[in-house]
């Protein structure tokens, strides 16, 4: 964690004194999470922030040439994944990931048909997570008191790749698949590992 903060820190300052700072939206999304273990925990909540720098641009001269911006940076959320399978004890999560992220977006303002959307590109993205679960219900109180503080708090490695859409007005949507890896998060409390989450974000 120390080690990934450090680099962090290091990677903000580097790309602050290169490159021009190209945006930061704030984010809100919805998820859904998978696995073959059945998830107790299958819908979920985000809201966060990403701020990137542009590190690279290709004007454009025509349509279907490849021109666009390339991204670098950080993104940050804070997720709540909901119970929803019905027992009298419920287990919630909450995670915090600090991932860096990587993005091309292909200018789409030349493209026939087109419309309000401006650019469109893939993006990827990995770090850490702090996640924290405790115990919801009527059984709530002894079954906090009985867990231990590693089975409450852990960190793990998290991912996600997906797609953004660039809309006039500077509205974003984002689609990704993403995950956690990592100290114990395939223990039945933690099997949200795998999920799908949609965003919507205002871009400044």
């Amino acid at each position: 964690m120390k080690k990934f903060l450090v680099f962090a820190a290091l990677f903000c300052c580097t790309f602050g004194l290169f490159a021009e700072l190209g945006y930061w939206q704030p984010t809100l999304g919805l998820g859904t999470a998978f696995s073959v273990e059945d998830p107790d925990n299958q819908f979920g909540i985000s809201l966060g922030a990403d701020v990137d720098w542009k590190v690279w641009e290709k004007a454009t001269t025509k349509a279907h040439d490849g021109s666009g911006k390339m991204y670098a940076g950080l993104d940050l959320a804070f997720e709540y994944w909901v119970p929803t399978h019905g027992t009298d004890t419920k287990w919630h999560i909450m995670k915090l990931p600090v991932q860096g992220n990587f993005a091309y977006e292909f200018d789409t303002t030349q493209m026939k048909g087109a419309g309000p959307l401006k650019a469109v590109g893939p993006w990827i993205s990995m770090g850490v997570s702090l996640d924290f679960g405790a115990f919801g219900g009527d059984h709530a109180s002894e079954a906090n008191d009985n867990a231990d503080t590693a089975d409450k708090i852990r960190a793990s490695f998290v991912w996600g790749l997906g797609a953004s859409l660039v809309f006039e007005g500077n509205w974003i949507l984002k689609g990704g698949f993403g995950g956690n890896a990592g100290n114990g998060h395939n223990h039945w409390h933690w099997n949200t590992d795998s999920h799908f989450m949609a965003e919507v974000a205002y871009r400044f």
